[in-house]
């Protein structure tokens, strides 16, 4: 999402002209006026009595590979990477005075930027990846976490066993990606279930989805790669929005065991939160369209039916976003 922001963006931008120079003389070319902007460098062959000035070359900064210039020469090496990925070398004699060698310091910084721009953007990319596994993740863990809790009203220890074995298989996947680390609770909580004691079972879940929820609310994530990104304003998925999805994954795996212990009170309680949190996760995340979570709707009254919609949405956008199959 933030990869084809940051690409229009960068399209509509206007180029700005940095340096121009005339009478310089491309190697069996001629002369002509080279041209740099912040985005492109460009040499147009100057025009005769019978001919009309020609572009030979205009090249993206980003893929210059390199600038060398020769004082003593006064000359400028340019290598860069046309359209077929091929190497191309361009020498260019320069005229003497101020004005080339500003050009060629001006190319050397546009140079620069654009190499640390194209880097910032890869982080981003990767930051994004990282951000929607890791909310993939949260909401498959606090999904089993919920579960366990339905299993243990019906004291099927099996199902229990079962849902478990996938909860720590998510709980060290946040741990490998760096995400955060509960691998210790889910571990804890193993030892509970294999006591068969249903009450400390209860207990050692709770405290789990709160060490998540406090995990996301107090930590950012702490990898050298993230630091000189804006990690809670990016302009796609960000930590703040992983914290709604844990209220929403929450609220929503508890409505069926409201459902099946006829607790109508608590049902009638979380369906218009839960329609506020998929409200404000609707304007985040690119989700099919569903009744009850769109804001034009969030003060329409909410169903469970709706509210189904809006979680399978959901589900099916941080699964393709996270890139499992």
């Amino acid at each position: 999402m933030s990869t084809d922001h940051d690409e229009i963006t960068a399209d509509l931008e206007e180029a700005k002209l940095l340096a121009q120079l005339k009478n310089v003389a491309l190697e069996n070319v001629g002369k002509g006026k080279l041209s740099l902007t912040n985005k492109r460098i460009e040499f147009e062959k100057k025009g005769g009595l019978f001919s009309s000035p020609r572009l030979e070359f205009s090249v993206d900064l980003s893929r210059v590979s390199s600038a060398e210039v020769d004082d003593s020469s006064n000359s400028l090496v340019l290598e860069w990477l046309d359209e077929n990925s091929e190497r191309v070398v361009s020498r260019l004699s320069l005229p003497g005075g101020d004005a080339a060698t500003n050009l060629c310091r001006s190319l050397y910084n546009a140079v620069r930027l654009v190499r640390r721009e194209a880097e910032l953007q890869e982080q981003r990319v990767c930051y994004q990846a990282f951000l929607w596994k890791t909310a993939y993740h949260i909401w498959v863990v606090v999904s089993l976490l919920v579960q366990i809790v339905r299993e243990l009203t019906r004291e099927d220890w099996d199902a229990v066993d079962a849902s478990l074995s996938e909860a720590s298989e998510t709980a060290n996947a946040l741990a490998v990606d760096g995400a955060m680390d509960i691998s210790h609770l889910v571990h804890t909580l193993a030892e509970t279930v294999a006591s068969r004691d249903g009450s400390s079972v209860l207990r050692n879940v709770t405290a789990t989805l709160k060490a998540i929820g406090t995990s996301l609310h107090n930590e950012l994530p702490t990898a050298e790669e993230w630091k000189e990104l804006s990690q809670e304003d990016s302009p796609g998925l960000n930590w703040r929005d992983i914290r709604y999805i844990l209220l929403f994954a929450g609220r929503y795996k508890l409505l069926s065991l409201w459902q099946q212990l006829h607790e109508n009170n608590k049902i009638d309680d979380s369906l218009p939160r839960l329609a506020r949190f998929s409200s404000i996760l609707a304007d985040r995340i690119p989700m099919e369209s569903q009744p009850g979570i769109s804001s034009e709707e969030e003060d329409a009254p909410s169903t469970i039916s709706s509210v189904e919609a809006a979680a399978q949405s959901l589900e099916n956008s941080l699964k393709m976003n996270a890139g499992i199959a």
